[in-house]
């Protein structure tokens, strides 16, 4: 059992269990990783929020961070995310496109 729980520990260190764990849980571990947060209230915006965003910028265009993200800016919402790890090793371009929105 000791044996176990020191591999197993160094498997958590070295990182190699993160796309094991990421494999069940789908897309959405990491999607919940980054946030808009309203600057004021410190409140998430609401889905209702996100999708009015999302049919302003591709009622007749294709979708566009920058866009979507400048939207979501002017209603008083920043970009946040609550792991390290989002913007170094999951979503770097993401994390590229809407730092001016933090």
């Amino acid at each position: 059992m000791k044996n176990l729980i020191i591999i197993l520990s160094l498997f958590f260190l070295s990182g190699c269990v993160d796309p094991f764990l990421l494999s069940y849980a789908g897309g959405n571990v990491i999607y919940n990783m980054q946030y808009w947060e309203h600057i004021d209230t410190k409140e998430k915006a609401s889905l209702k929020t996100e999708n009015d965003c999302f049919d302003k910028v591709t009622k007749n265009n294709p979708f566009s961070r920058d866009k979507y993200g400048q939207c979501l800016y002017e209603q008083g919402y920043r970009f946040r995310t609550n792991n390290l790890l989002y913007c170094f090793w999951y979503m770097p371009e993401k994390c590229k496109d809407y730092n001016k929105f933090r």
